[in-house]
């Protein structure tokens, strides 16, 4: 029962990619329309970004123009639904406890030091 992601809409031509499943407390998942699609392009290098809400970011980078990332843009979309639609999270970082901070150098005085005496005596 597995559907191709990318159906072509009849009369149209035109591919349409199912929006991501999205999780709301209380709700029963139902798709999104909204993706933001970003192309970034420096020094003959292309970033694509996708992002959908309730999705963490999904990000390729290749070589070329923007004839190039218009061209792999499409492909890119549907990697990034078919990423979300596996796990639209990333998973928690399980990160160690800290290490205690270490010892101060410097010993604790439990009494003031006694003052000194002066080495002469005082006439007043």
């Amino acid at each position: 029962m597995s559907k191709d992601p990318v159906e072509v809409a009849e009369g149209t031509g035109e591919e349409q990619v199912p929006a991501p499943a999205v999780a709301v407390e209380g709700e029963t998942s139902k798709p999104s329309d909204e993706l933001k699609v970003v192309i970034a392009i420096k020094d003959g290098r292309v970033m694509l970004g996708a992002q959908a809400p309730e999705c963490d970011p999904f990000y390729t980078t290749l070589q070329g123009n923007l004839a190039a990332a218009l061209k792999r843009t499409p492909k890119f979309v549907e990697e990034a639904m078919k990423k979300w639609s596996e796990s639209p999270r990333y998973p928690d970082a399980i990160l160690p406890e800290p290490p205690p901070p270490p010892p101060t150098s410097t010993p604790a005085r439990t009494q003031p030091a006694p003052k000194k005496k002066p080495a002469q005596p005082s006439f007043f």
